[in-house]
C-alpha cells in the first residue's frame, strides 16, 4: 500500500450509486503543468462521501487529494494496482 498527496485542479464532481448498492464520490481534476491530463478519482468510504458532500467546490480551484494505491490480485492471480481517494487535505504551499 502506497499513499500519496498532490495539487490538482477541480473541474466537477459526483454523487452516485452503484449497480450492487454501494454509494460513491467522484472528482474529476485536472493535474498542474505543461501536459495536463483529465484524471477521476473515487471513493466509497461512507464518511468521507459526507463530509465532502458538504464541501463547496469552485470550478478550477485547486485541491489536495489523498490517494491510497493498493496491490490486488484478480480471480485470474493477476496482480494490478488500485487507487482509491482517501482524503482531501490543505494546500499550505499554494502550489
Amino acid at each position: 500500500m502506497i499513499q500519496g498527496k498532490q495539487v490538482f485542479t477541480y473541474v466537477d464532481s459526483k454523487t452516485g450509486v452503484t449497480q450492487d448498492g454501494e454509494k460513491y464520490f467522484a472528482i474529476n481534476v485536472m493535474t498542474k503543468g505543461n501536459h495536463k491530463q483529465k484524471l477521476s478519482f473515487i471513493t466509497k468510504n461512507e464518511e468521507l462521501i459526507n463530509k465532502l458532500s458538504q464541501i463547496k467546490f469552485i470550478d478550477f480551484q485547486d485541491v489536495v487529494l489523498i490517494v491510497e494505491f493498493k496491490r490486488l490480485i484478480n480471480q485470474y492471480r493477476y496482480s494490478y494496482w488500485n487507487c482509491e481517494l482517501i482524503g482531501i487535505g490543505n494546500n499550505n504551499g499554494n502550489n
